[in-house]
This record gives C-alpha cells, structure tokens and sequence, in this order.
C-alpha cells in the first residue's frame, strides 16, 4: 500500500510540474507572414500565411508566382517543355518536436499550378504533305504531395525555415510537369 501511495504522490508531483514549465510567447502568437528569399532569388515571388491552432498543428497557404526571364527564354526557346506561372498551395503541417522555437515538422499539400506548354504536333496539309508545328498552350493542373522542413524562431518573432518536399500532378500529366518540387527558404514574421 505505501508503495501504491508513493508512486500515486510522484505521479501526481510529475503532472503538476508539467504545470509549472513556463510556456513560450510563441503559442500565444498564432499567425505567421513568410517570404521565401530562395525563389526571390530566382525572380520568383512566394508569399506564405500560416495559421497555427494549437502546439502541434498549423495550416496555410502559400502563392508563388514567377517572372523570372531565363525561364520564360527557355521555354520560347525549346529547351523545356512547360513552364510553371503560378502556384496556389494550402496545406496541413504536423510539428514532430517539442520545442515551440526550434522544431522539425512534415507537411501534405495540394498544390494547384498553371503555365505554358509547348509541343510540337506533326500535321498533314491539303497536298498531304507532312509537316511539324510548334503550338503552345496553358495548363492548369491540380498536385498532392509531402514535404518536410526545419523551422527556427529568433526572439519569438522572427523565423527561418527550410523546406523540401514533391507533389505529384494528377490531370494533366501530357501537358503540366509530371513532378512539382517544394523547396524554400523563408523569412517570417510571427504575431
């Protein structure tokens, strides 16, 4: 009975220290503005917001648009196929640390993108001569993937966070780019 007595008194004191661990300023802070400065980099502009609900979980949206010249150029010049204008990505992330200032996290996303595509289309004239066209044409295209990151805040305010991650388009595999990647590294404001 006293070891009973004891084991209840120390498991009661280990839950009323769970209590007492002073929490971070971050939980009260549930909203977050992220730019990532790799895409910005690039020509490409990635805006986030990030709405966190509790501890463990948070979602999100993320834009990205690109206007990025060297891109466009390869495409009017052949040397790729399609080319990504636009990203609209909500997504769901799971925090897999303890920490509210430093924690690894695995997220799923849709991502739902468009561009251009080009192809080059064998066609027959009147004389039934044949002959190849190159014709270009938009995509819209909706991805489901996964993505793992590392987020690190600096005076519960300020994060860095890397990411990486793939979807997978899922309608318009002859015209939109099979596999999407999800790369970053942003700059956030928490408040």
């Amino acid at each position: 009975m006293k070891k009973l007595m004891l084991l209840f008194l120390l498991g009661f004191q280990f839950l009323h220290a769970q209590d007492t661990i002073p929490k971070s300023a971050l939980y009260s802070k549930k909203n977050e503005l992220r730019v990532d400065v790799l895409a910005t980099a690039f020509s490409r502009l990635n805006i986030t917001y990030e709405r966190f609900l509790n501890k463990n979980y948070s979602v999100g949206v993320s834009t990205f648009f690109s206007n990025s010249k060297k891109a466009k150029n390869d495409f009017d010049q052949g040397n790729i196929n399609s080319f990504t204008k636009y990203e609209v990505i909500p997504f769901v992330r799971y925090n897999l640390s303890q920490s509210a200032r430093s924690f690894y996290f695995a997220e799923i996303f849709a991502n739902i993108n468009g561009g251009d595509f080009r192809e080059i289309v064998l066609l027959t004239d009147a004389s039934n001569n044949n002959y190849y066209e190159i014709r270009k044409s938009n995509y819209t295209d909706l991805a489901l993937g996964a993505a793992v990151g590392y987020k690190y805040y600096i005076k519960d305010q300020i994060g860095i966070e890397f990411l990486v991650g793939f979807g997978s388009n899922m309608f318009n595999k002859d015209k939109s780019p099979d596999i999407l990647s999800r790369v970053g590294l942003g700059v956030s404001y928490r408040f």
